[in-house]
């Protein structure tokens, strides 16, 4: 008899250790090819970047019905023009200042002088000499005792031949003298011809990124136009900030007195431009000028304590209003972009780093795969704030969720705290697996509640009366007393006590004196065979007792009557909000829709319980 071979198995998942090597080796190629191919990146990048702020001024010329080739034209053509005539004032006032610098020899001799007699009366020149002659002696003296062994065992020291490099054929010596020049001409030009294809494209490239995606049209048209809307704030900001300082540099210059003031406050806004490193480069220019202007030292304290004022003003005041929710980066994914993209592309990435970051931030808002770049990089924080608070709960750190709920509760109230963060984080810790991890979510939130300051917990609201207690656990007690305080802080008079996690004594021993009405929650989703237990014994005491059942769980719209019936109940909801609805109704003496209108019977036998 043959044989029966199996059918083949199916492909399975990629097991997680080869998915992970694969994606390393993928980001690893992509590195490597942004590297590899800057020369074609970079200018694409940068008329990308123009093309993000040129694009508003053509749609306004197209919205006067003009041409797209003319309006294309037109804008390109006057950003050129702009840039050329910027370019062809600093060459000439550069030129200028050189002329002049023979003027200045003296008042830079002058100084110097100054500085080393200055030096040489306390000692410090001297002083300084012989400790480096000391350290020299002794690093000659080491380095010859060392050579002494070698030189020892060596039968001869070999002769030591230096290889002559031929020179260079006239073209290639000619073509290294103008690369320096010609390689930003280059660039300049790409751009100019990338930014010319882009604007006039613009439809047709922002349609094939949509399709290369995989058909989500609408999440990647979000996604592009976010991410054109969130650079261009930002580049609008940027430019800003860049006039507050250049334009204030160059009058403050021009009231010191400093040559140039006017070409060094436009130097400055511009290389401002370019993150950490642009500030520090405009301000050696005019710090520079004045001291070889001036014999003395005025304009140059003056000129430093110019800087240092602006420098202030715009980083600490400026900067956080322009940049609050241009960018929507965390200050840390600012940094490893510019420090990644300066690595990848050299110094023009920091101008790119920033733009580059906000788009991926964007699309991976909008795109699962690229996910993690939304996760790592933005300033939005990587839970809510009733997860936030459970995660601090679990890990131990009673503190940092405590200054957590009094920020929560500084920026909204204390009755949106306990009902948007208290309660969901105690849910997520009912559904926490293991009783010790519960228990310390349990420990943390007593003293969470106990430091909390509540300043609507003193007040008293008026008559009904509302006494909250815990189901079954430790747990439910805890929501329970935060029910009670939010319940308060709505005008509403509520109190907690312990209450089913001691046992059915508990429930016998609750103080119902002058209370109105009893609230019991359940965060558990096995909540209506308990609660039929304490409803009993609730009712055995007060017939007449307004009894509310919260089954956080449960989803309570459809059958709330038919629950509110089975367990004893006056009502039953799911929710805060369903629950204030039905305490303000009671109050005014009438029933929502959604719950019983009549008072349930205590339910007495067994055979009742059966026809419920």
């Amino acid at each position: 008899m043959p044989e029966l071979s199996s059918p083949p198995l199916p492909p399975g998942p990629v097991p997680r250790q080869l998915s992970t090597v694969l994606a390393m080796l993928a980001f690893g190629l992509v590195i490597a090819a942004l590297h590899l191919g800057r020369d074609i990146l970079v200018p694409l990048a940068l008329a990308a970047l123009l093309g993000f702020v040129l694009d508003p001024l053509v749609s306004r010329l197209r919205r006067w019905r003009w041409p797209r080739w003319l309006a294309v034209g037109v804008v390109v053509s006057v950003t050129m023009g702009v840039l050329g005539a910027t370019s062809l004032y600093l060459g000439s006032q550069l030129v200028g200042l050189a002329r002049e610098v023979p003027a200045y020899q003296a008042a830079i001799q002058s100084k110097m002088r100054e500085l080393r007699l200055t030096l040489a009366r306390k000692g410090v020149v001297s002083e300084a000499s012989r400790l480096f002659g000391v350290v020299e002696g002794e690093l000659d003296a080491t380095r010859r005792a060392l050579d002494q062994p070698a030189a020892a065992g060596a039968a001869k020291t070999p002769m030591r031949v230096q290889v002559e490099p031929s020179p260079a054929p006239p073209v290639q010596a000619l073509g290294d003298l103008l690369a320096p020049v010609v390689g930003p001409f280059l660039t300049a030009g790409l751009v100019l011809v990338f930014l010319v294809f882009i604007l006039l494209g613009r439809n047709d490239l922002r349609d094939r990124v949509v399709r290369l995606t995989g058909g989500e049209l609408h999440r990647m048209s979000d996604a592009l136009e976010e991410a054109a809307q969130r650079v261009g704030r930002y580049l609008g900001a940027q430019l800003m900030v860049n006039l507050s300082y250049g334009l204030p540099l160059a009058a403050g210059l021009w009231l010191i007195g400093v040559p140039g003031a006017l070409l060094w406050g436009l130097m400055a806004g511009v290389l401002r431009f370019v993150p950490y490193i642009g500030a520090a480069i405009a301000a050696i220019f005019p710090l520079t000028v004045a001291f070889a202007v001036e014999p003395g030292w005025n304009m140059v304290l003056w000129t430093l304590a110019l800087v240092v004022t602006l420098e202030l003003v715009i980083n600490n005041l400026v900067e956080p209003w322009a940049y609050a929710s241009s960018t929507g980066l965390s200050p840390l994914a600012v940094l490893l972009s510019a420090a990644f993209w300066i690595v990848v592309w050299g110094p023009i990435g920091l101008i790119l780093a920033t733009p580059i970051t906000v788009c991926l931030v964007v699309l991976g808002r909008h795109l699962r795969p690229l996910r993690i770049f939304d996760l790592l990089l933005s300033n939005q924080p990587a839970f809510d704030a009733s997860t936030t608070l459970h995660q601090r709960l679990l890990a131990g750190d009673v503190e940092d969720a405590i200054e957590l709920a009094c920020e929560r509760v500084r920026a909204e109230s204390a009755a949106a705290f306990y009902v948007d963060t208290a309660l969901p984080a105690l849910l997520l810790a009912e559904a926490t697996p293991g009783f010790d991890r519960r228990a310390q979510v349990a420990a943390g939130m007593k003293l969470l509640l106990h430091d909390i300051e509540d300043d609507m917990s003193g007040q008293q609201a008026p008559r009904p009366a509302w006494l909250c207690i815990g189901g079954q656990s430790v747990l439910d007690s805890l929501a329970a007393e935060v029910l009670a305080r939010a319940l308060a802080a709505q005008g509403l008079q509520a109190t907690a006590q312990q209450g089913a996690e001691g046992g059915p004594a508990s429930i016998d021993a609750l103080d119902l004196s002058g209370v109105d009405g009893v609230i019991v929650g359940w965060l558990g989703q096995a909540w209506s065979t308990p609660a039929r237990n304490v409803c009993r014994r609730l009712r055995r005491r007060h017939p007449h007792l307004e009894i509310v059942v919260v089954a956080w769980r449960h989803d309570t719209a459809q059958d709330s009557q038919a629950k509110a019936l089975s367990v004893g109940a006056d009502a039953v909801v799911d929710s805060f909000d369903r629950l204030l609805q039905q305490l303000h109704a009671q109050a005014a003496g009438q029933a929502p829709a959604s719950t019983p209108v009549e008072r349930c019977e205590p339910i007495a036998t067994a055979s009742h319980e059966a026809a419920v």
